[in-house]
């Protein structure tokens, strides 16, 4: 972690400011240390050069999330929690999620320690090595335009973020940093770059990108939560987010914590799919009612509503057809 970035985090539980503590740095990195809240002192590690900006009850791999809502413990992957859901049932799975989300939230903690085998994927995958696995290094760092896949969505998405002209780019839920690290290619006036995400061992893939298309020294992966985002208020120019939205419970809370980072005029730009996860293991009226009620992603004319309901102006909303016969929709919104 650059020293410099530390002025555009925040407390995700108080959204103050932070202060560097007992760090060591390499080569002008910061290795190791604590991020300390000035407000609620509120404790946040920095491991392997990753800023840890989680509280401990957040910090836990991905997890569908229907499973998250329904305080499902397990792994599941989407499909299998859709199916949780169903032998559930409808009604039941409304009143367990309203339940949960009704429940008094824990007290907020400092993270104490970061388990060694985590510690050591985010080590690994920063290395580079895992890409040099499997053929990742084909597959998973090659760019559409060099390759010939011409993907009329996704370049159409990179090319509404360049629209923006974005100093400051802070990439959500980022995933692998795919995205993002293409952003950070093509960009000419991106000065700092902040992908965050919440699975940890995911950092070190954000970096590696970082590392290889040499942006390293002005962009940083982020261990954040998107409905808490680790970012002061209004310093952002431009929010990027990459398909992300199903993958996420809360969708009005990062609606909320986008528009709050956002400077006055700020851009929220994503690509997403135009409708709600489908599966044949459950009516689709039902899911879809099932997602309005526990705030999942529920389709584009929800999000949309939910959207302008946050203070956003719609600016784009434009369908793209894949060639699977599904569509996506290019979204970008400002700040009003």
């Amino acid at each position: 972690m650059k020293k410099k970035v530390a002025k555009y985090l925040a407390c995700p539980s108080c959204k103050s400011e932070l202060a560097l503590e007992k760090s060591k740095s390499w080569k002008q990195d910061v290795r190791t240390g604590k991020l300390v809240c000035l407000n609620c002192n509120l404790v946040y590690p920095i491991i392997s050069g990753r800023p840890i900006l989680l509280t401990s009850s957040a910090v836990n791999e991905w997890k569908s999330p229907v499973s998250e809502v329904l305080g499902i413990a397990q792994y599941e992957t989407y499909e299998d929690s859709i199916k949780s859901l169903n032998k559930i049932g409808i009604e039941n799975a409304i009143k367990i999620a309203h339940n949960i989300q009704s429940q008094k939230p824990k007290t907020t903690e400092s993270i104490e320690t970061i388990p060694s085998k985590i510690c050591g994927k985010i080590k690994y995958r920063e290395s580079g090595d895992w890409f040099k696995c499997g053929n990742r290094t084909e597959r998973l760092l090659a760019f559409p335009w060099e390759s010939g896949n011409q993907n009329c969505s996704f370049l159409a998405f990179m090319e509404e973020i360049q629209k923006t002209q974005p100093e400051i780019l802070l990439d959500i839920a980022s995933g692998g940093g795919f995205g993002v690290s293409q952003q950070v290619y093509l960009s000419k006036s991106v000065k700092q770059t902040i992908a965050i995400e919440r699975d940890l061992k995911c950092l070190g893939n954000i970096q590696y990108r970082f590392k290889h298309i040499h942006k390293e020294n002005n962009s940083e992966a982020v261990a954040g939560d998107v409905r808490q985002l680790p970012v002061l208020s209004n310093t952002i120019d431009t929010t990027m987010m990459l398909m992300g939205l199903p993958e996420i419970s809360g969708i009005t809370a990062v609606l909320k914590e986008v528009y709050r980072v956002l400077k006055p005029s700020g851009n929220y730009v994503m690509l997403i799919p135009e409708s709600a996860y489908e599966s044949k293991e459950i009516n689709k009226d039902d899911f879809i009612r099932f997602t309005k009620e526990v705030d999942l992603f529920a389709g584009h004319e929800k999000f949309l509503s939910d959207a302008e309901k946050t203070g956003f102006e719609i600016n784009v909303a434009k369908q793209f057809k894949e060639k699977n016969g599904k569509c996506r929709l290019l979204i970008s919104l400002s700040k009003k």
